[in-house]
């Protein structure tokens, strides 16, 4: 069951981070995944599922980016600082506020693998599954955006296109919030989407190549975790950076050696 859970979270965080890296706005996660930490956070006081919660939480985070970045032409970097910090503040406030032991709130933020249940699976399978039929029926669209947004807008609902991304990106957080936590899946988005643009020589094999190492990336770190008696989380953030140092390190060799 740990290592479905860690192919499907880690499968469905690398593919996404394809596209998250594309259009150049990497911290969208790092927002997105404390917007769904704060929402989980406060879902306890009312003992709403913690994953109802966050992605209510991560929902609203992302529509709030988005409504500055399209209704009000905010740069989306500095959308994102806004967004961020409001959310990280809300997440620590929401803890701050709770009573009683911090081990449920603590667990979302470094989260762990062993926690996840049949239910988690599911929905990992059901995300993943959605991305992959979105990316392959908004293909053509879906190149236009990363290649340039400007462009897109012109020449197609960028914005419907651009709030589905988000809406799937809030998904893709919200499912692997506790098995990965909300501090560390930056990395485990990330990390294997810029390994897979490095080795990637057209689109479709990026897309591929992305999904293949993050679920690499989640399963090496819970085998590291394993054998090493360490916390999962951690070593998942580990086995990714260490993934995108061992790419860097044999495009530096192939180069010398030409």
């Amino acid at each position: 069951m740990v290592i479905l859970a860690a192919l499907l979270g880690g499968g469905s965080a690398g593919l996404m981070g394809f596209f998250i890296i594309g259009l150049r706005m990497p911290f969208l996660v790092i927002a997105t995944a404390h917007a769904a930490l704060a929402g989980a956070v406060f879902g306890g006081f009312f003992h709403l599922s913690y994953i109802a919660a966050g992605f209510a939480g991560a929902l609203i985070g992302a529509s709030l980016l988005g409504w500055l970045i399209r209704a009000h032409k905010v740069e989306s970097n500095a959308a994102l600082g806004t967004i961020f910090s409001l959310m990280m503040g809300l997440a620590f406030l929401g803890i701050g506020l709770s009573k009683g032991p911090k081990s449920a709130a603590l667990r979302l933020l470094w989260g762990n693998l062993l926690f996840v249940t049949a239910a988690d699976l599911w929905l990992m399978g059901v995300v993943l599954a959605l991305l992959i039929v979105f990316a392959w029926m908004f293909n053509k669209e879906l190149k236009l955006l990363l290649f340039s947004m400007r462009l897109a807008d012109v020449t197609l609902p960028a914005g419907l296109l651009f709030t589905m991304l988000l809406l799937l990106e809030a998904s893709v957080i919200t499912i692997n919030l506790e098995t990965v936590g909300g501090l560390l899946l930056y990395s485990l988005v990330t990390n294997p989407a810029i390994a897979a643009m490095k080795l990637a020589k057209t689109y479709a094999s990026g897309l591929l190549l992305s999904a293949l190492l993050g679920a690499g990336s989640a399963c090496g770190g819970f085998a590291m975790a394993f054998l090493l008696n360490l916390p999962v989380g951690a070593c998942i953030v580990l086995s990714s950076s260490l993934l995108v140092a061992v790419v860097l390190w044999r495009q530096k060799m192939t180069k010398e050696s030409v």
